[in-house]
């Protein structure tokens, strides 16, 4: 149950908040509220671009592993290259393996960083309460 004064997760069968002591009432049914789109996404309630990385993660995973397996499969067509074919396809295996890994660690960093905002944020909020409340927040 999530306390409504600190938004602290705590047990189902909690009667009061372990962080702030607020006493926790049993859930409610909240009503459904449908607001449209354009209005979410001019309040900035809900974050786009953890999702567009997703996408452009997608995108450039495909054009990663297509590279490598273009240089695996037909080396000729790289005849840019004086490295003979094992070398090319040596690269294209390299390619599919560390290129496809660095780049999910590369979205997956972008990600972390949108997290780690919602964390602090949450983490100040309660700091905050407990400050009100005239708690240390350290305890």
């Amino acid at each position: 149950m999530k306390c409504p004064q600190c938004f602290t997760e705590n047990d189902a069968s909690a009667t009061k908040c372990s962080v702030c002591e607020q006493a926790l009432s049993p859930q409610r049914v909240k009503s459904v509220r449908y607001t449209s789109f354009y209005a979410e996404y001019f309040a900035f309630r809900e974050l786009v671009t953890p999702q567009l990385i997703k996408v452009v993660y997608l995108v450039g995973a495909c054009f990663i592993t297509a590279a490598g397996l273009l240089s695996i499969v037909s080396p000729d067509t790289l005849d840019e290259y004086e490295a003979g074919p094992i070398v090319t396809r040596l690269g294209g295996i390299a390619v599919l393996l560390v290129g496809n890994l660095v780049w999910r660690m590369m979205c997956e960093g972008a990600i972390l960083l949108f997290s780690l905002h919602e964390l602090l944020v949450s983490i100040d909020t309660r700091a905050k309460i407990l400050v009100r409340q005239g708690k240390s927040p350290q305890s």
